[in-house]
């Protein structure tokens, strides 16, 4: 241990060092390695400089920082406690001090720092605490206190002492303190030159040197020493950089790469490259680092100036070197400078993915379309649509209806489809709207739009109409209807005014031709208004269109004689006729020979209608509508066959027709072909559908397309039948005249007969269906005796029906008469009869009724019989009305009255037979037996009836019956 000083190098020692604490007792302080030494220096000389401006932040965070770099340093406990104490935070100081005890417990100047002052009175002279050193620092130092001192230090002898080389020391560092003075400059230096500094003094006199911008001393005493640590390293580029010098710090940093044992001091080298990357870049970017972090902080530094110098490796490899989900902005521009799209929109995609990341995807989306990647920026907003949330939605909406408008096939069908989902409000529905337009995605327009907001501005609804225009006319005439209301304009009217007409509503086109202003009405849409004016007879509007086209020198072609024929047929058919010839002439039209013809038909002049027809079915051969017309004509002029080719003609071009399919039916039944005319009734029914078989009393069908329905089955049974059978049974209480079909002129308690006819084929006898029939019959009656039951008297008859009129029901029949027993009552005979019968209308008929719940019957039947060998002659009138009930399916329960009268001529007038009577009875009937094609073929009835005769030649006036009738 070295010797104390002695009191006058003591004293000197406190004149000349106040910065450096020494007492009577002590020594100079050794603790500390050099390197905290040098680091904590600079920070205890900036906390002195506070203490001495009264600054307690800065003095306080100066000398907080010394204590961290060097903390078990005396000193640096001492100076930190004396500014706690200074500025009044007595507990802080003690707290220093106190955690300093444990480092040094036995050092003599914590001890007396410990130690309160014995008295307020401090005499800096000859105190060295801290105090005296905060409060008087080394220019309250008188000047000849410092003339003792040096020559104190001049002596020879004290200068080789150990006290001497102490206070040499002392100077020193007053020197290094006092940098600023020249004086005190100039004798470091030469102190440095001759080799008296010690390696700490060095130290200090090396950060001296820097603090006063002497930079190439700085480095040559760097050089000598071989000073080539970090520490040294950073000073010296910290002070260039302090100095504003970037090209001498670029030129000092160049090719060092100092290991930081710290990661602070790393960083702040960092820094500094990249203040010298200014003038020069590559030391940042060649530097490497130590330190994670510190890789991240060098590229965030880094990349910003290689990217703006286009210096694309660099920046590529920058990034490389560090994760792959760091610095994506970064990553994204290199890949957008590279040409590298998809990277780039999978950096875009992460960027957006972050927290407030949707902020970015407004220029991340503009920067990839500018840069020529519409595929990825349609991508990249595609996957944030629709940017719910973002403020800049209206904006992003829009930039996708450019990307719509200028990349359309971008676009593929999934895009579409997503696109297709109507948004949320209105505002954001037609920002949509633009998309799809732009897209020209009508299917999607009418999705979005069919809500059909008032708020929709009238260019959307122009282009719904647009869209609608092909397959929803309707809807198209909707659409334009209100853009016109909205943005009024000849063009918005005029696509209302064809659409209008496209969709059958001719009173809104009307409307919209006359709103239209006639000076903008063109050559065309003159045209247009005159058909659609014809098209609701407004013939006067028509002609004034008509007569402003031709005074505009309009083309008189065949379209305009063809307007003009039909605005003057109302009032000059004869005028409208010529028109048309005119039409004709100029431009031969299937429509213009059919309204010809027409008009033709309609003078009377058959035959020049027929001709007409042939024209217009010679320039359209597949028109069904002009065929038909044709056979109709062909009918009028009594040409069945004819019209049978041309109604074969148009079937053909539209089978499904029913109304062609019947007329086939009729006309070939007409001609004879029965066979060929079951055929179109099975068409016929089929059009129907099943809805008549599953559901007989039309439920869902009206009641005439059940009835036509039913009336087809009857016919097609009609025209397939060959044989029909039928069989009556009259049982009652007396003999009476009453009904009796089976005998006229005969009264029978009750009668019986069973009939069998055969209907000739009509292509044998040139006749209708039903025409001629050949029948045989067994009939019977009560005798008389009055038997209950009909079985005497057995006739067999043999005969013809021949029914004259097609229209009528009116029956001739020639029938021969053998007695089928041994009855002498009974004879050989021959009957001529004629009989006729009417319904007066097919609702009163008797046969089934398809539609509603029941229906009245009632039937006129008129009956004239004559027996050519008995010479008699038998008149009957029969008169029935009823009312049938439908209880079933093919079942009624039929109350009825019945009025008849029989006269009866037995001697050719000498001896002549009246029979009148009225009866009231109830009919159960039963039909059965119908399928998909066949009315009912059979039909039971059971009826029981009471008579009462008014005259009559018979015993009895009053007589009940029991009648049983069936055919099949």
């Amino acid at each position: 241990m070295k010797r104390p000083l002695p009191g006058r190098c003591a004293l000197a020692l406190c004149i000349l060092m106040p910065a450096w604490p020494l007492c009577a007792e002590s020594q100079v302080s050794t603790d500390g390695s050099r390197y905290q030494q040098f680091m904590a220096y600079p920070h205890r000389q900036a906390g002195y400089a506070a203490l001495r401006a009264g600054n307690e932040r800065a003095a306080i965070a100066e000398f907080s920082r010394a204590r961290e770099l060097a903390p078990q340093s005396v000193d640096t406990a001492l100076d930190l406690a004396e500014a706690y104490r200074h500025f009044g935070h007595a507990r802080q100081a003690q707290a220093i001090l106190d955690e300093q005890s444990r480092y040094s417990p036995n050092d003599l100047r914590l001890r007396a720092a410990m130690t309160p002052p014995a008295s307020p009175a401090v005499d800096c002279n000859i105190d060295n605490r801290p105090v005296c050193r905060a409060k008087r620092g080394f220019g309250d130092l008188q000047v000849g206190d410092l003339a003792r001192a040096q020559a104190e230090l001049d002596a020879p002898d004290f200068a080789v002492s150990p006290q001497g080389q102490s206070l040499r020391h002392a100077l020193v560092q007053r020197a290094i303190y006092l940098g600023d003075d020249p004086r005190a400059v100039e004798q470091l230096a030469e102190l440095d030159a001759h080799g008296e500094l010690s390696s700490e003094e060095r130290n200090q006199w090396f950060t001296l040197l820097l603090k006063l911008g002497r930079f190439d001393a700085a480095r040559a005493l760097q050089s000598r020493e071989g000073w080539d640590e970090p520490a040294q390293n950073l000073a010296m580029a910290q002070a260039m950089a302090s100095s504003g010098d970037r090209t001498m710090l670029a030129s000092y940093v160049a090719g060092r790469q100092p290991a930081f044992a710290d990661e602070k001091d790393e960083r702040q080298w960092i820094n500094l490259l990249a203040v010298a990357a200014r003038v020069q870049p590559g030391p940042l970017d060649r530097y490497t680092v130590l330190y994670p972090a510190n890789a991240a902080w060098q590229a965030r530094v880094a990349l910003p100036m290689a990217m703006m110098r286009d210096d694309r490796a660099v920046a590529g490899s920058m990034l490389s070197r560090l994760p792959a989900d760091s610095f994506r902005e970064e990553r994204f521009s290199l890949a957008v400078q590279q040409g590298q799209y998809v990277q780039a929109q999978q950096q875009a995609t992460a960027l957006i993915a972050q927290p407030d990341g949707y902020r970015l995807l407004d220029p991340l989306s503009y920067r990839l379309m500018e840069a020529g990647a519409p595929n990825e920026a349609k991508q990249l907003l595609l996957d944030a649509y629709p940017f719910g949330g973002n403020p800049h939605q209206a904006a992003l909406l829009a930039r996708l209806a450019v990307l719509a408008g200028e990349q359309p096939a971008l676009f593929v069908a999934e895009d579409r489809a997503r696109l297709r989902q109507p948004l949320d409000s209105v505002a954001l529905r037609v920002a949509q709207l633009h998309v799809l337009s732009a897209l020209r995605d009508c299917d999607g327009i009418r999705q979005v739009m069919a809500d059909q907001s008032p708020d929709y501005p009238g260019e959307l609804w122009r282009q719904l109409g647009d869209c609608y225009s092909k397959d929803r006319p309707g809807l198209a005439e909707y659409a334009y209807a209100q853009a016109s209301k909205r943005e009024p304009s000849t063009d918005t009217t005029r696509a209302l005014a064809y659409q209008a007409y496209s969709a059958q509503d001719y009173e809104t086109a009307l409307l919209a031709w006359r709103s239209v202003p006639a000076a903008h009405l063109q050559q065309s849409d003159l045209i247009a208004a005159a058909t659609t004016a014809l098209t609701i007879h407004e013939t006067a509007v028509a002609r004034a269109w008509l007569d402003a086209y031709a005074a505009r020198g309009g083309k008189l072609d065949g379209t305009y004689w063809w307007l003009r024929a039909q605005a003057d047929e109302p009032g000059n058919p004869a005028l409208a006729r010529m028109e048309l010839e005119n039409a004709v002439a100029l431009q031969p039209d299937p429509r213009y020979y059919a309204k010809l013809a027409a008009l033709q038909a309609q003078a009377g002049n058959k035959q020049e209608a027929l001709a007409s027809w042939q024209h217009a079915s010679a320039l359209a051969p597949h028109d069904s509508k002009v065929a038909a017309s044709l056979g109709y004509a062909y009918l009028q002029m009594g040409e069945p066959e004819q019209a049978l080719a041309q109604f074969e003609r148009a079937h053909q071009a539209d089978p499904d027709d029913p109304a062609l399919t019947r007329q086939l039916l009729y006309v070939n039944q007409q001609v004879g072909d029965y066979a060929q005319a079951r055929v179109y009734a099975e068409q016929a029914i089929d059009q129907f559908g099943d809805a008549g078989v599953a559901d007989p009393d039309g439920a869902g069908d009206t009641r005439q397309d059940q009835d036509d329905l039913y009336s087809l089955r009857r016919l097609h049974e009609n025209l397939g039948r060959t044989w029909s059978f039928n069989a009556d049974m009259s049982l009652g209480d007396t003999v009476s005249s009453a009904a009796n079909s089976v005998a006229p002129g005969v009264s029978y308690r009750s009668y019986a007969q069973l009939e069998a006819q055969y209907h000739l084929d009509p292509t044998l006898t040139g006749g209708d269906l039903n025409t001629l029939t050949a029948y045989a019959r067994l009939f019977a009656g009560s005798g008389v005796s009055g038997a209950v039951w009909p079985v005497h008297e057995a006739m067999l008859g043999i005969g013809l029906h021949w029914k004259p009129l097609i229209s009528q029901n009116i029956v001739l029949s020639v029938e021969q008469q053998t007695p089928a027993d041994n009855s002498r009552d009974t004879r050989n005979d021959t009957m001529l009869r004629a009989s006729g019968s009417w319904s007066f209308g097919q609702k009163f008929s008797d046969d089934w009724h398809a539609s509603g719940w029941g229906w009245p019957t009632q039937n006129f039947y008129v009956d004239v019989a004559h027996y050519l060998r008995a010479k008699e002659s038998v008149v009957t009138l029969d008169y029935r009305f009823g009312w049938h009930d439908k209880i079933a399916n093919g079942q009624t329960v039929e109350p009825y009255i019945h009025v008849q009268y029989t006269g009866i001529d037995r001697a050719q007038g000498l001896n002549y037979l009246r029979d009148g009577r009225a009866g009231l009875g109830v009919q159960w009937n039963l039909w059965y037996g119908q399928t998909h094609y066949d009315a009912y073929p059979h039909r039971l009835s059971l009826a029981v009836e009471g008579q009462h005769a008014f005259t009559t030649y018979l015993r009895d006036k009053n007589a009940m019956f029991l009648i049983v009738r069936t055919q099949w």
